[in-house]
């Protein structure tokens, strides 16, 4: 124990000896450093002389400076060149530590550390595609030598780059430049690292590691392990075009991270996760496509036998649609080459959107690219199992099985196309199997089929064989369930590779329990285009209670029908034909339908077209050669009503549609039926059908026409029309015996009925919708003839008129048992109806109107000889000649006729009238060759008369109140009779000529005449305005001037018919009275410079019916500076006063004076003023005369009723001698008149005047005048 203490303290010492020698020999060793280390600046040539010997390059050093650092030294080199020219290396700053220790035991130097500091390298691409390094100095085109390359690394120790750059300059491409590069190589015997780090030029970062074992002398059996991480920049702007080949690309953002293990020679091991937000590109010129968010995660593993490659996570988006998968591939050698295997497992692989893909990446032929591209797969797979063997030989190279999941691929040349296909397929390199359990599955069959097929469930075993020759599919069973029922079937496809050679198709498909609406899925697409259609609408729905459908062929377009045969078998019941669009349905049919190559054929046992039944009926479509028009040829029999025979006529598409439109009909129709259609768009089919009817009903329209207890036999031909024989009926009410003629030709179809019978005028006129009052009665016999067809559709009517009764004013009136030829006829289709009627030679008329609207029609009713014309325009004309025509009875028959509206409607719709007469009667007047014009003018009626007796013109305006005016150039009034001049001298009280009119219904009316005749004798003019008010009518702005005597003022006329009134309260003036009584042919008995006379009263009655015997009211007259003309005989010397005999004022209008005398008295003025009530008139004011010299005061009672006067008569007048005065006091007053008339003649020498009163009573014609007492009076 003691000794081992001893040692140890032996060895304390010892040791701390050697630690105070290291001690000391490292201070010796930093102090030497320290100070020789600066010196090395002075060696700089040799430095230089050094570096060229140890690297085989020029060196220049700018600046060397050495300094310690720790235990080591440190060389900084400045303006460092290695080599020469524009590859020399040149570098502004190096550090150096030397590695004195590895130096020392390898006698060689060696360095610790080296770090560099703003290095620049250019990688060049060529147009070779070679690259070249640039910034580093070239020592020869030797090639390069790992074990060299290591053995150098060794010597350099750890190599540091800090804030360096590298650019690369791909091929005609943008160059891309790495900044911020960081390296650090670490290189030692055996051992590697390098870290790198730089920067791209988007700024994200790039990341290397890598580390190695790897000697100089054994560097083949190395080994490395690598890790490199890439931001998710678009490297498409840095890629060169050379790396890509045929592919460019639009956009590659992507990143991920990437390990990798390599040792013995080979990859052991690798991961990558890549993430790329954006890949898009294509292949050699195609049309761009792109995924997105991409996601990868996949591994590699060697194994013992070959290697495993796993991708666990594979997701992108293709389009809108996210598209997932997980892969492995393995790899295992076999025991000769033959054997190697590789295989490729997919959990899922959707299709769908691969396709777009692959037409835009996949490097494949043109005629693969044609596959993928026609087919256009879709739907899902899964399990996928594919095995591959490269170096085997046949069909075995590649195997293939998986799961289909809605599997759909469109047809390829002749092989069929097939949707929501789900179950297995497995098959090699030449054969394989299908093996289907589907739901809506879909199959078509192209070119065959023009449309897929559908059906809910389908299970088909599939077996297909592809060889030299072409590809055979092979259905040996096929079930499926569709709407149309239950089907079975197989089928043989061959197509064949050869150009030229026919591809083959065996087709078998069997349907039960069927429904006949799918029938036309069947049909196959060689048919012509008119059968084709027709097949596919021909059967509406049914039940199909067995189908068979074969097809054996060609599937080549083009071939000749040789080529192929076809076979198509139905057999329905209770189904519905649409034999041809527009004809009703056969409905409940039982029958069969064969389809075969000479043609269609159905034969139908029975069913039921609308309401008739319809039995043993054929239906017939022969094959027709290419060019040539199809044909449907129809047969059968028929038993039902005539309202479905009609019914077809008007819906049927064989032109009688718009015949036969509106007409309606009941009772039996039995027949038989023959069609000939064209299934070609615009040929006329051929129809005939033969009927027969008894007790039917039938209305024609329009006009409605009803026909009833209809019998006999008929034929329809449609290119001739319908014909019939043996043909009762009952129109109107009334027997008819008919035959029906068919006068058609091809194109255009014609039917004439012609018939026989009697109708009443209602009857007639309610048909024709005619519902103004005629004035025509009784039974109208006729001979009708009605044409129907596209030539003509008219109705004609002739009779003698015999039983009918005309009730018109002559000459259009007839009694019933005359007889006047007569005609009638009017159009029954068309836009416009004309029509057109002829009485005798009395009338014509010509007439078109609009269907339904017959007051705006357009027309002409011509009377007398000629033809009537349809004028341009709308409304009734009216024109033509007449011998005499007497407006009276025309009046009052179109008084009854027109009712509460007088011409109201006619007035609307007529438009003109033009019309001669020979004599024309109307309004009392006699017009003889009289021309009558009536035309619109605007919103009235403008007529102008031309005769001998009246020319003038008139307007009557459409509103109403506004008055009608009425100017006439002549009116001549018939002269006065000699009856009339009679009565005008008895002074006779005729009859009111007015007593049973309205006055109410006088109208609105301005009255002008410019010259008024009565005979030859002009009158003079006249104009007034007539007002209609509530009680009657009253006139205005009345101006008379007839020869001389003007009157003015205004009337009225009031009451009703038998009790009116009228009124007038106006003047009657003019100027010399002589003149006005010579004018209308009377004595001039009295002179004067200006007269008047003022009216106001009224009379019961009309104004014609005035009266002074009925007068009520005043009258006040003034005669001015004149002269009574004197008339000899003492006895008639006072009946100068019989002027003022009022009761015979109508007489002396007319100019009868011939009790006046003929003697002169002058006198200055006469006035008086009357009151009258009932025809008693009373002198308000004395009647007065007054004279130059004497005056006469007559003041009374005048009774015109009783014809009598009881009045005072005053005279004052001067008496030269008493020979006047006695005579007139010893009564003899009409001397002393004399005198007074004489006296006047001398003027006002006279100063005494003498006044006598007499009283005048009795009748006026012949009063009593009596002197009452003489009397004197001072002047």
């Amino acid at each position: 124990m003691e000794r081992l203490s001893r040692v140890l303290v032996a060895l304390t010492r010892w040791g701390l000896g050697v630690c105070a020698l290291l001690a000391v020999l490292v201070a010796l060793y930093v102090s030497l450093g320290r100070e020789l280390v600066p010196l090395v600046a002075e060696y700089r040539a040799d430095v230089e002389s050094k570096a060229e010997q140890a690297l085989g390059l020029p060196v220049h050093v700018g600046a060397l400076e050495g300094r310690w650092s720790g235990l080591a030294p440190v060389l900084q080199v400045r303006d460092l060149q290695l080599g020469e020219g524009a590859t020399a290396l040149r570098l502004d700053e190096v550090k150096v530590v030397p590695d004195l220790w590895a130096s020392l035991t390898a006698r060689e130097v060696r360095l610790a550390r080296i770090q560099l500091g703003g290095l620049q390298l250019i990688l060049r691409e060529n147009e070779q595609g070679a690259w070249n390094l640039e910034g580093l100095p070239k020592k020869d085109d030797a090639p390069l030598d790992p074990a060299e390359l290591l053995q150098r690394l060794r010597q350099l120790g750890r190599i540091d780059v800090f804030d360096s750059q590298v650019t690369l300059h791909p091929w005609q491409r943008d160059p891309l430049t790495l900044t911020y590069v960081s390296a650090g190589l670490q290189a030692g015997a055996s051992r590697q690292a390098l870290d790198l780090r730089a920067t791209l030029p988007d700024g994200q970062p790039l990341a290397l590691n890598l580390r190695s074992r790897a000697s100089a002398g054994a560097w083949r059996e190395g080994q490395a392990e690598a890790y490199l991480s890439l931001p998710q920049s678009d490297w498409a702007r840095w890629l060169p075009p050379r790396l890509l080949g045929q592919w460019h690309a639009d956009a590659l953002r992507a990143g991920g991270e990437f390990w990798v293990d390599w040792r013995q020679g080979q990859l052991q091991q690798a991961v990558v996760r890549l993430n790329a937000p954006e890949l898009q590109g294509a292949y050699a010129g195609r049309k761009a496509a792109g995924v997105n968010n991409l996601a990868l995660g996949a591994w590699f593993q060697r194994q013992e036998q070959g290697f495993d490659v796993v991708v666990d996570s594979l997701a992108m988006d293709i389009g809108k649609r996210r598209w997932e998968s997980h892969l492995q591939l393995q790899q295992r050698p076999g025991e000769d080459a033959a054997a190697e295997r590789w295989q490729l497992q997919a959990d899922r692989l959707d299709l769908t959107p691969l396709t777009p893909l692959i037409d835009a990446l996949a490097p494949l032929p043109d005629k693969v690219m044609a596959v993928v591209d026609g087919l256009k797969v879709t739907g899902v797979l899964r399990n996928v199992r594919l095995v591959a063997r490269p170096k085997a030989a046949g069909d075995q190279r590649l195997q293939f099985e998986a799961n289909l999941e809605k599997v759909g691929f469109d047809a390829y040349r002749n092989a069929p196309a097939a949707g929501n296909v789900s179950g297995s397929i497995s098959g090699d390199l030449g054969q394989g199997e299908l093996r289907l359990d589907t739901d809506a599955f879909m199959l078509h069959l192209y070119p065959i089929f023009a449309k897929p097929w559908h059906y809910q469930k389908a299970n088909a075993r599939l077996t297909w064989a592809l060889d030299q020759q072409g590809f055979t599919l092979v259905a040996p069973y096929l079930k499926v369930l569709g709407e149309e029922g239950k089907i079975a079937g197989d089928f043989l496809i061959r197509l064949l590779f050869e150009e030229g050679r026919e591809d083959y198709m065996d087709l078998r498909v069997g349907l039960t329990e069927g429904d006949g609406r799918y029938t036309a899925k069947y049909l196959p697409e060689v048919l012509s285009p008119a059968l084709d259609e027709w097949l596919r609408s021909a059967i509406v729905k049914g039940t199909v209670d067995e189908g068979y459908f074969q097809y054996q062929g060609s599937l080549n377009h083009g071939v000749a029908p040789e080529a192929r045969s076809i076979s198509l078998f139905f057999k329905v019941r209770d189904a519905a034909l649409d034999f041809q669009p527009g004809w009703p349905q056969v409905q409940h049919v039982d029958g069969d339908v064969f389809i075969e190559d000479s043609g269609v054929r159905i034969t139908a046992q029975r069913g039921m077209l609308l309401d008739t039944q319809v039995s043993d009926v054929t239906v017939d479509i022969p094959h027709v050669e290419e060019g040539q028009h199809s044909h449907l040829y129809l047969n059968g029999d028929f038993d039902g009503s005539l309202g479905d025979g009609l019914k077809i006529l008007k819906e049927a598409p064989i032109g009688t549609g718009e015949v036969f439109a509106g007409w309606e009909g009941e009772g039996p129709l039995k027949g038989k039926l023959k069609l000939d259609i064209p299934l070609a768009h615009g040929q006329r089919p051929n129809v005939q059908v033969d009927f027969a009817t008894h007790d039917a009903r039938l209305k024609v329209a329009p006009p409605s026409l009803e026909l009833s207890r209809l019998k006999g036999d008929f034929s329809f031909d449609y290119d001739k029309g319908l014909s019939g024989k043996g043909i009762s009926l009952q129109a109107f009410g009334k027997p008819v015996t008919a035959q029906i003629s068919a006068e058609g030709q091809p194109g255009q179809m014609q039917t004439r009925i012609d018939a026989n019978g009697k109708v009443s005028l209602k009857a007639l006129t309610d048909w024709l919708q005619f519902t103004q009052a005629v004035p025509v009665s009784g039974e109208l016999p006729y001979q009708l003839q009605l044409s129907l067809g596209s030539r003509d559709n008219r109705l004609s009517i002739n009779s003698s008129l015999k039983g009918l009764a005309i009730d018109l004013p002559a000459p259009f009136g007839k009694a019933a048992a005359d007889a006047r030829d007569s005609r009638f006829s009017m159009t029954l289709q068309g836009p416009e109806r004309r029509f057109d009627a002829a009485y005798i030679d009395l009338a014509r008329f010509a007439y078109a109107a609009p269907a339904g609207k017959l007051a705006q029609g357009r027309g002409e009713l011509l009377l007398g000889a000629g033809d009537a014309q349809l004028p341009a325009g709308q409304g009734l004309r009216v024109r033509g000649r007449l011998e005499a025509l007497d407006l009276a009875p025309w009046q009052e028959q179109a008084a009854r006729l027109a009712g509460d509206d007088p011409g109201g409607s006619a007035r609307q719709n007529l438009q003109s009238v033009d019309l001669s007469i020979g004599q024309l009667k109307a309004f009392g007047q006699e017009l003889n060759q009289a021309v009558v014009r009536l035309v619109r003018g605007g919103p009235a009626w403008d007529l102008r008369l031309d005769s001998k007796e009246v020319i003038g013109n008139a307007r009557v305006p459409d509103a109403k109140g506004a008055p009608m005016v009425v100017r006439l150039q002549t009116l001549r009034l018939p002269a006065a009779s000699a009856a009339e001049k009679q009565a005008d001298a008895q002074a006779a009280e005729a009859p009111d000529p007015l007593a049973s009119f309205d006055p109410r219904k006088v109208p609105a009316l301005d009255l002008g005449i410019d010259k008024l005749y009565r005979g030859d004798d002009l009158y003079g003019s006249a104009s007034l305005k007539l007002r209609p008010t509530a009680r009657g009518v009253t006139a205005s702005d009345i101006n008379l001037d007839f020869k001389g005597l003007r009157i003015n003022g205004g009337g009225g006329w009031e009451g009703q018919p038998g009790s009116t009134s009228s009124w007038y309260k106006g003047r009657l003036d003019g100027k010399n009275l002589a003149d006005v009584l010579n004018a209308w042919g009377f004595a001039p008995t009295v002179t004067s410079r200006d007269f008047r006379l003022d009216v106001d009263g009224r009379w019961p009655g009309s104004p014609a019916s005035v009266s002074l015997t009925r007068f009520s009211g005043s009258m006040d007259a003034a005669l001015r500076t004149g002269q009574f003309v004197e008339v000899e005989g003492s006895a008639q010397a006072l009946r100068v006063f019989g002027l003022l005999n009022f009761n015979s004022i109508g007489r002396r209008l007319r100019l009868d004076f011939s009790d006046l005398f003929d003697k002169g008295l002058a006198y200055d003025r006469v006035k008086g003023l009357l009151v009258a009530s009932d025809g008693v008139y009373v002198t308000r004011e004395p009647i007065s005369v007054t004279g130059p010299s004497s005056n006469f005061e007559l003041d009374g009672t005048l009774d015109m009723v009783r014809d009598r006067v009881d009045a005072n008569l005053q005279v004052t007048l001067p008496v030269t001698n008493n020979l006047p005065l006695a005579a007139l006091i010893v009564g003899a007053p009409a001397v002393g008149g004399a005198l007074f008339l004489v006296d006047r003649l001398i003027g006002d020498r006279v100063s005494r005047f003498a006044s006598v009163h007499y009283r005048v009573e009795g009748p006026w014609k012949e009063p009593r005048i009596t002197f009452v007492k003489p009397f004197e009076k001072s002047r």
